[in-house]
């Protein structure tokens, strides 16, 4: 009982000397017996704490002691990885000549984590396994050095044979949901490659080094979603371009038939999303540059959604735009005019509908506008305005109806004074009727309209004004 208490008292004053940098003390203290393999509770050991504070010149008065240099704590972390992450080659240096295994569990995935290439290149030329996973989601060590844009670290692991194709493991979860919306929480399906992590972060160099390493570009993850997609959902539009000028096919679309080019118009006029404020892109390239730039590439400009585009976040698919929308109906639905105009300049047919017949003039009016959860639904009625007149100016026919037998005069009438007021200047037809045998007017006072979330009153009292003086002089 009495050496354990002396082990223990010992103990804490070597790990105390150690975190006080008193090298004299601790040069006292490792005279005594057993002292310097003493623990924590946890398992730390005094050599845990010099080589977390980089202090070569202790963990060497420790390793020549005795000092075990693969002493793991309870949670696995041995003093190598530690040095791993602090990046200190000498302490590297250090540890391996004193015994520490490189092939350790987490060491290199450590190394690779902060990225210098050095000691990732010293641990695999001593056998650590470049190909190594963690246990929680089967990331490999290349994964964590492209997240964090290590691109040297990179390019050591797979000279060394690290797989750059190699995916995470594929995850599984209960669909959840929270509030009173009853949102559905969206949760990482894995399957990624150390390309997806790369475009996730904007790690635009260490994409590079993957593109120039032969990492497959066209790889998608469980939803079918690229590299190229995932990189424009984060906002890494110059990430995204690289890929494309490194030869990713642009037009590889995920399961709702979502490609980069409807990827970045949507990107372009982004709405809310449920609890996350508007994220400012790093990105050099701006949406519109690389609209531009996935044409030159021959992005198809008239490709078409299959079904309304996945959960981002906790935010559903815009129900709207659903089968059949394209880059241009979705940019013609925020008032994107300048979109609208690049695509148009590419071949985009502005003729072409959604599979309900809904038009891009229809969208441009105001489709579904103050009808979803947040009021305005992202454009202003200034901008709806001026992708109305693009459309009108350019042909678009005013008095094509949907398959609801709806205008674009009808979905103005709950949208728009001022978009009612130019159509019906351009010889829209105030007395078309739809399906339910309503007129603009009808739909103005509120027929047939549901209810608006938040309250909103149905009824446009100068709506229907501005209808009855255009209906006015017309019977005159």
């Amino acid at each position: 009982m009495c050496f354990l208490a002396a082990t223990a008292f010992a103990a804490d004053s070597l790990v105390d000397a150690v975190r006080a940098g008193d090298r004299e003390a601790v040069r006292r203290l490792l005279k005594q017996p057993a002292s310097v393999n003493a623990r924590e509770p946890d398992g730390t050991s005094a050599l845990h704490w010099a080589v977390r504070a980089d202090d070569l010149e202790t963990a060497k008065l420790l390793l020549s002691a005795g000092a075990d240099p693969n002493a793991a704590n309870r949670y696995g972390v041995v003093p190598l990885s530690l040095a791993a992450d602090n990046r200190s080659v000498a302490m590297v240096e250090a540890l391996l000549k004193a015994g520490a295994d490189p092939k350790g569990p987490m060491t290199l995935m450590q190394a690779a984590h902060a990225g210098n290439p050095d000691i990732v290149r010293m641990l695999a030329a001593r056998g650590a396994d470049v190909n190594q996973r963690e246990l929680s989601r089967g990331e490999t060590a290349l994964m964590w050095a492209a997240s964090e844009n290590h691109p040297e670290a990179l390019k050591v692991l797979i000279e060394h044979g690290a797989d750059p194709n190699a995916r995470s493991t594929e995850l599984a979860f209960p669909k959840d949901r929270f509030g009173l919306e009853g949102v559905v929480t969206v949760l990482p399906r894995g399957g990624w490659t150390a390309l997806m992590y790369a475009v996730r972060q904007g790690s635009l160099e260490a994409a590079r080094a993957l593109a120039d390493a032969g990492a497959n570009l066209n790889l998608a993850d469980p939803d079918g979603a690229t590299a190229v997609v995932l990189a424009i959902l984060n906002g890494h539009f110059d990430t995204a371009a690289l890929l494309v000028e490194k030869g990713a096919d642009p037009n590889l679309a995920d399961s709702t038939g979502m490609a980069a080019l409807y990827a970045t118009a949507d990107m372009s006029t982004l709405g809310e999303i449920y609890g996350r404020p508007a994220r400012k892109s790093s990105s050099k390239v701006s949406a519109l540059e690389l609209i531009e730039t996935l044409l030159k590439h021959g992005a198809d400009p008239n490709a078409a959604l299959k079904s309304p585009t996945l959960y981002r976040a906790h935010t559903p698919g815009e129900g709207v735009l659903g089968e059949g929308t394209t880059p241009f109906l979705r940019a013609a639905r925020n008032g994107d005019v300048a979109a609208m105009r690049v695509l148009l300049d590419h071949g985009a047919d502005p003729a072409r509908t959604q599979k309900n017949g809904t038009t891009a003039l229809m969208l441009a009016s105001g489709t579904g506008r103050g009808q979803g959860v947040f009021a305005k639904d992202y454009a202003t009625e200034g901008q709806l305005l001026s992708a109305v007149q693009f459309l009108v100016e350019r042909g678009a026919a005013v008095n094509a109806a949907n398959d609801s037998g709806q205008t674009a005069l009808h979905i103005a009438a709950q949208a728009s004074d001022g978009i009612v007021d130019y159509l019906a200047a351009h010889g829209a037809n105030l007395e078309a009727k739809d399906k339910q045998g309503r007129t603009p007017l009808d739909v103005a006072m509120g027929v047939g309209v549901r209810a608006r979330i938040g309250g909103e009153s149905t009824v446009r009292e100068s709506t229907a004004a501005l209808l009855r003086q255009w209906m006015a002089r017309g019977s005159r």
